[in-house]
């Protein structure tokens, strides 16, 4: 069996780093052993499917693969549109997707007009979060068909401009700045997952070529150095992840 966990971590959270690890051992995964079952976990990015993850799946060869199935992690508001264009492009592929599920988690998307999801409402999240995953679980054991539906599928999408943050993002690193604050830890470059960041006479440098506003450099600074434009909003990291998984291979 196969479990893919995309490592692209909304904001410095990665719910989806938590959803894989509590579902990969829900279901027996003990390595990447060439079976037939494939499951992709990612975060949802203005309403789509994360740029990265995107062509994650136009590469990936899935010929063995007899069941395939979906995990989008989203933040405040509707789950937006990450099944219905993750199913669009296994279909591309020659491929179906077997299953789709959505999964609430904080929202620290700071970069709009909220803040991140009130402290208060941390712990219940989680656990539902933990509620969902083991019905995931049970649902992939059994290879069930089963897809959870959002009013924002189509719409979604279209309203949020998913097509101009996917032309834009990876040059979209402009406003990133570090402050006096900063004492040249390079936690930000080694939590880059994918390499946007390189320190430069002691500061960090955003090289405008692969990144993914995923705001883990903002939102793990241990010195709160990392800014964005004029944001002043909450930090924050989840409490189930240590730093070291995000710096592994970095």
């Amino acid at each position: 069996m196969h479990i893919w966990g995309i490592n692209i971590y909304s904001g410095g959270l990665p719910c989806s780093t938590t959803i894989k690890r509590k579902v990969k051992p829900m279901l027996g995964f003990k390595s990447f052993d060439g079976g037939n079952v494939v499951g992709l976990i990612f975060p949802v990015y203005y309403f789509g499917i994360p740029e990265i993850v995107r062509r994650f799946i136009e590469k990936i060869n899935l010929e063995k693969s007899s069941y395939v199935f979906a995990v989008a992690t989203y933040g405040k508001g509707l789950p937006g549109g990450g099944l219905s264009q993750t199913k669009k492009m296994l279909k591309a592929k020659g491929k179906e997707l077997s299953a789709g599920f959505y999964v609430k988690t904080v929202d620290n998307f700071v970069i709009w007009t909220w803040d991140v999801t009130p402290e208060k409402k941390h712990k219940s999240l989680h656990e539902k979060a933990e509620i969902k995953a083991k019905k995931i679980a049970d649902i992939e054991s059994k290879k069930s068909i089963k897809y959870d539906r959002s009013l924002m599928e189509y719409i979604g999408p279209v309203i949020f401009n998913y097509r101009g943050f996917l032309k834009k993002v990876k040059s979209g690193d402009k406003k990133f700045y570090s402050t006096k604050d900063c004492v040249s830890c390079a936690l930000c470059e080694k939590v880059c997952q994918v390499k946007n960041i390189k320190m430069s006479q002691g500061k960090p440098e955003w090289l405008s070529k692969t990144c993914q506003r995923c705001l883990a450099c903002y939102h793990l600074c241990p010195q709160n150095a990392v800014h964005f434009g004029e944001v002043k909003r909450s930090r924050y990291k989840n409490p189930y992840i240590n730093i070291k998984e995000l710096t592994n291979g970095n």
